[in-house]
C-alpha cells in the first residue's frame, strides 16, 4: 500500500480513537490533548463542522488553560475564512507538541494540495 494510504488509515482509526475518549471520559470531560488531537484531526479530514462543535463544546477553562488548543483553533479559523497565507503562519507560529505535529504537517501537506489544485 503506498504511504500516504496508509497515513490516511492510521489518521482515520486515531480520529475514531479520540471520538471515543471524548464519549467515554468521565464527568464527560476529556484531557486536553484529547481535545487537541480531535480538534486537527477534524482539520486535517476538513470536517469544520465538528471542529466547530467540538470546540464549542470544550470547557472555557480547557481553552484558556491550553495555548495548544488556541494555536490549533487559530489554525482552523485560518481555514474557515480560506486565508491560505494565514494557515501557514498559524501553523508555523506554534511548537506542536510531539502528538500534534504530524497532523499538523500532514494538514499543511493537504492544504498546499487543495491550493495547487484550485490554480
Amino acid at each position: 500500500m503506498p504511504e500516504a494510504v496508509l497515513m490516511d488509515e492510521n489518521y482515520n482509526k486515531l480520529l475514531e480513537q479520540c471520538e471515543t475518549q471524548e464519549l467515554e471520559a468521565p464527568g464527560g470531560i476529556a484531557t486536553p490533548q484529547v481535545y487537541g488531537q480531535l480538534l486537527a484531526l477534524y482539520l486535517l479530514h476538513n470536517d469544520m463542522n465538528n471542529g466547530r462543535y467540538l470546540w464549542k463544546r470544550i470547557p472555557q477553562a480547557i481553552k484558556t488553560s491550553n495555548m495548544e488548543l488556541a494555536a490549533i483553533w487559530a489554525v482552523g479559523q485560518r481555514i474557515w475564512q480560506r486565508d491560505f497565507p494565514g494557515i501557514y503562519t498559524a501553523i508555523a507560529a506554534h511548537p506542536w507538541s510531539e502528538c500534534i505535529q504530524p497532523v499538523m504537517e500532514a494538514l499543511q501537506d493537504t492544504i498546499a494540495c487543495c491550493e495547487i489544485l484550485h490554480f
